[in-house]
């Protein structure tokens, strides 16, 4: 049986990867969109409807908006639209993306703190991005705070009209473990990723907290975050294909090699069909991604 080659890549699991900057975006924008495509679009679309304004009239932001997939897919549904993204190299190629088009607006800077004027956006929403906003650490009382999270909540709902909608699109800690097919291959790395995520429970609080109302949840079951290169079992060989998910790039160089021997041998004896199953059948139950949603009073 011919293997793809293993491609290691760099472990990023240094001081730094401990901190909210353990990916480099700047190394993967390039290719970004080559594993990762915006999913639950039409649940977007549902909550951004529900507010008083109609789509065609709304002004919404993308905070933390990568490469701008998800932008394309609301081009053209939203009257205007904006993008804020901190990485240089993300938000370079969504720059270019939208360059003849005037309707969409992309600026780099950080999401927790928002250059607009209160109530400008009739809607925000956030695709995978606060888990970069915290490390996750646990204090001394054993609990992990959200400080930057928060700030960003605090901003969100500050440049929100009334009545608008803050969009979120997180993974549940179960998600986490069981919605990813490759997540049983670096357990000890999920267990640290884990952490950076507030919980649904905490979510709610946060909202809460913060002043939203009417809080809802919604879970595109059938939609995953690596599209159609999501089940390519020999995946994982590949850091192009790793760099989909930033999970990876938390992972030390023993930790990806035993992943990649793992692979190596369920492709080499014939066993990957059988361990994908069983991870699918599970990922079936629960999806990868929760939304949830509230909205400014």
């Amino acid at each position: 049986m011919n293997l793809e080659t293993p491609d290691l890549g760099r472990s990023r699991q240094t001081d730094a990867a401990l901190t909210t900057e353990y990916e480099d975006y700047d190394d993967t924008s390039g290719s970004y969109d080559n594993t990762r495509v915006p999913i639950g679009v039409p649940i977007v679309l549902d909550f951004l409807a529900s507010t008083p304004t109609t789509l065609s009239e709304q002004t919404v932001l993308d905070a933390g908006c990568g490469t701008g997939s998800c932008l394309a897919e609301l081009r053209g549904r939203i009257g205007t639209l904006h993008g804020r993204e901190l990485n240089t190299g993300m938000q370079q190629v969504a720059k270019k993306r939208f360059a003849d088009d005037p309707s969409v607006q992309i600026e780099q800077g950080s999401i927790t703190e928002l250059p607009f004027a209160d109530e400008t956006f009739d809607g925000i929403i956030c695709n995978q991005v606060l888990h970069h906003l915290d490390s996750g650490k646990i204090d001394d009382g054993g609990t992990v705070d959200f400080p930057n999270v928060n700030k960003f909540f605090r901003e969100a709902f500050r440049v929100l009209r009334p009545n608008g909608v803050l969009v979120i699109n997180t993974s549940s800690h179960q998600q986490h473990r069981d919605g990813f097919w490759w997540a049983a291959l670096i357990p000890e790395v999920i267990d640290r990723m884990v952490p950076r995520f507030p919980s649904i429970d905490r979510f709610e609080k946060i909202f809460q907290q913060t002043g939203f109302v009417g809080f809802e949840t919604g879970v595109p079951v059938d939609e995953v975050l690596q599209g159609e290169q999501y089940l390519r079992p020999e995946g994982p060989l590949s850091a192009a294909w790793r760099a989909g998910d930033s999970s990876w790039s938390l992972a030390t160089e023993e930790e990806l090699a035993q992943a990649v021997n793992t692979v190596t041998a369920k492709l080499e004896d014939g066993s990957m069909a059988a361990f994908l199953k069983e991870r699918e059948q599970l990922r079936a139950k629960i999806g990868q991604t929760t939304f949830v949603v509230a909205r400014k009073p």
